[in-house]
């Protein structure tokens, strides 16, 4: 498609995989962690909250929700700053200012403050979420993108299993304490549970140090020397030898033909974001970006939005007296007896009950996650991406119907995690078919947009599980599970 770009991928070909790729994508894979940490882990440490925060359900839904609605109203900002400023220029800004205020939402003591730092991790949690895989894919040749990016993507399960692990260290009786520091702010162990998830992100801060400026990015502007030592620097570091004279006409040749498709400042700025974003609502690209835009919304929604209360939902299941046999998920879940997940204010006790004993069901989740990243790069070797893609959304759809009627502890577990697991894979191997399939200059804005529309259905869906589930439980999940076969419909149709 882009067969006038082709000259740096050549290059990129003949240098190779080697010390670069692997530096970036352990340098981002921790990226990717951080951001999953500040918005899925929210999973964890909202639950514990309550007792602190005297929350009610509906209002644990919208402090689960905060940060994806912060990634929605900054995503396409900082998609237009990224390719005007460089993505490595707004890493180091947005992972600094994430940090802060994600540490000092630990520190809140009301529903109002604690929802508005969130809301604000959230804003710069943004810039991270996309432009990571974006300035990765920028060190990659076509040919080994998907995988790359797949293996990146990884890192979502290994957040999925370090989030559980600490907390399950926070969480037990050695860690149970309660110190007053101030009037009405009391510490207890899950407000340093939430700083630690801020770990990834500060190692990943410093080793981004070590990094150049995306090469691609740099053609694109015009810095021809800028791109020629970046590419210079990532020869040396894979080969021991600098480039040779014939790659170096090739990115020449590349970076002609990339600086003529940069687009031009206008005065007034909104105008320029709108009209820079223009060419993916346009031929060649309308019908698969926004086709793939609709499938993002299902993705986030099942895997983010349904996802972020398998925690609670677990610990639930498991923290439930009596007997379990013979009873459907639903039923675990809300046959009648207290719980200060159905508290509303008026209802809570002094003594409240926020303990968890779901870990290991966490554990297994984050461990499913790896197995299905490492099975789908395997997978991009032996068959279509096409093919994978509906046939894990059918089986991720299967899941969702099994979960309602099943009645099994083990059946229920795999079900839940299947149903959301597969969609939250189907996440990375779609925005790598979208890196490919755009060109360099409208990469980040596309991504990030795609990204947008999954942040919403992160946001639908919590805020449905949330409002419904309780009283319309099996309603709810069978809504949920018939959106992957509605998505396959629509992938079927995509040139994946």
């Amino acid at each position: 498609m882009n067969s006038n770009l082709n000259e740096f991928d050549n290059v990129m070909e003949q240098i190779g995989f080697g010390r670069v790729h692997l530096y970036a994508t352990l340098t981002l894979g921790l990226l990717q962690m951080f951001t999953i940490h500040e918005t899925m882990g929210i999973g964890i440490i909202g639950p514990a909250s309550v007792c602190d925060m005297r929350l009610n359900l509906m209002q644990l839904a919208t402090i689960m929700a905060a940060a994806f609605l912060g990634i929605i109203c900054s995503s396409y900002f900082w998609g237009y700053i990224t390719d005007k400023m460089g993505r490595r220029w707004i890493l180091l800004r947005t992972i600094s200012i994430c940090n802060i205020c994600a540490l000092l939402s630990m520190f809140m003591v009301s529903f109002t403050s604690f929802f508005v730092m969130r809301f604000l991790t959230g804003i710069f949690v943004a810039g991270p979420s996309f432009v990571a895989v974006t300035y990765l894919s920028e060190f990659c040749n076509k040919q080994i993108l998907a995988r790359v990016v797949t293996h990146m993507y990884m890192f979502t399960g290994f957040a999925m299993f370090y989030c559980p692990l600490v907390a399950s260290f926070f969480f037990t009786s050695f860690m149970d304490f309660e110190v007053d520091v101030l009037e009405m702010l009391t510490l207890r162990s899950w407000r340093f549970l939430g700083c630690t998830f801020m770990v990834p992100g500060a190692i990943a801060f410093f080793l981004l140090l070590g990094m150049p400026e995306s090469p691609k990015f740099l053609f694109m502007i015009g810095d021809t020397q800028g791109g020629m030592a970046v590419m210079e620097w990532v020869s040396m570091k894979n080969t021991g030898h600098p480039l040779s004279p014939d790659q170096v006409a090739e990115l020449n040749k590349f970076q002609a033909a990339t600086e003529v498709k940069r687009q031009r400042n206008s005065v007034n700025i909104l105008q320029t974001m709108l009209s820079d974003a223009m060419p993916l609502f346009r031929k060649p690209f309308v019908g698969f970006y926004v086709g793939s835009c609709a499938v993002m919304f299902t993705l986030g929604l099942l895997a983010n939005g349904l996802g972020i209360w398998y925690a609670a939902m677990r610990n639930r299941i498991n923290m439930r007296l009596g007997s379990k046999e013979d009873m459907t998920f639903c039923n675990i879940l809300f046959t009648p007896f207290r719980d200060i997940l159905q508290e509303s204010e008026d209802d809570l006790v002094v003594m409240c009950n926020d303990g968890f004993k779901g870990f290991n069901d966490s554990l297994i989740l984050g461990f499913t996650y790896i197995l299905l990243y490492n099975v789908c790069w395997l997978l991009l070797f032996l068959v279509p991406r096409k093919a994978m893609f509906i046939v894990a959304l059918v089986m991720s759809s299967t899941c969702g119907f099994a979960l309602i009627f099943v009645t099994n502890y083990w059946v229920q577990l795999f079900s839940f995690i299947f149903f959301i697991a597969l969609p939250g894979v189907l996440i990375s191997l779609l925005g790598g078919a979208l890196l490919e399939y755009v060109p360099t200059y409208v990469r980040a804005k596309a991504l990030c947009i795609s990204l947008m529309w999954c942040r919403w259905g992160a946001v639908v869906g919590a805020i449905m599980v949330g409002a419904y589930v309780d009283t319309n439980c099996e309603i709810t999940l069978l809504t949920i599970a018939i959106l992957p076969l509605l998505s396959a419909s629509i992938e079927g149709f995509l040139p994946l």
